[in-house]
């Protein structure tokens, strides 16, 4: 039969030291995918509003470029804004890059593209 292990004294130094870092570091890892997934939320509903925007200013004939650009923040980087013609509308497509965990932080790989089609009216 065995005998029963008897704790010794300062084996456990640290430990919660030791997991005090590991649990931090998974949670900040856990917060910046969080503010990753609110920057990309957000940078798409801008591209959709600026493109929508864009094709209703060239449907009643003003610049498009510019009025897609009113409706972009300034922390949003514009990768590109085309307009074109199509058959019985306009269409405008936005593409802006999205931050990457801070503002003023892009990649040309990490963009996102959306584009609005309008009736002539």
């Amino acid at each position: 039969m065995r005998t029963p292990r008897t704790a010794v004294p300062g084996r456990d130094a640290g430990q919660a030291s030791i997991e005090l870092v590991g649990v931090v570091t998974i949670l900040l890892v856990v917060t910046l995918l969080c503010v990753q997934g609110l920057f990309v939320a957000q940078v798409g509903a801008v591209a959709q509003q600026a493109a929508r925007d864009g094709a209703r200013a060239q449907t009643l004939g003003a610049d498009p470029d510019a009025a897609a650009r009113r409706q972009i923040p300034g922390w949003a980087t514009v990768e590109s804004i085309a307009s074109s013609s199509v058959p019985g509308g306009e269409r405008v497509s936005v593409q802006l890059r999205v931050p990457i965990v801070l503002p003023g932080i892009t990649s040309s790989s990490f963009v996102i593209s959306r584009d609005a089609v309008l009736p002539r009216g």
